[in-house]
């Protein structure tokens, strides 16, 4: 079986959006996305509680990309770090 290799994991760009990797940076933000009940409302996932459950989820994105189960992107507006969403495969 053929495994695809993200490292280095891919930055894309279009004219808009960016999409990179998740890092301890985005903790914050992801917090308020997996806490978030209008968000939850539409996908099967744990309710995150504390900062802490945001650090936790970031680690087990990075390993699965590490290990190449998975790729998950944070979604920003090109001139703005800030995450407006994510997307995985």
């Amino acid at each position: 079986m053929n495994t695809i290799n993200f490292t280095p994991f891919p930055k894309l760009a279009t004219k808009r959006l960016t999409l990179r990797q998740l890092n301890m940076e985005d903790e914050k933000e992801i917090f308020v996305h997996r806490s978030d009940e209008r968000i939850l409302k539409y996908i099967d996932i744990p309710k995150a509680e504390t900062i802490e459950d945001a650090r936790n989820f970031i680690e087990k994105i990075n390993k699965g990309i590490d290990e190449n189960e998975w790729v998950y992107w944070e979604i920003t507006f090109k001139n703005d770090s800030q995450l407006i969403g994510t997307i995985c495969l």
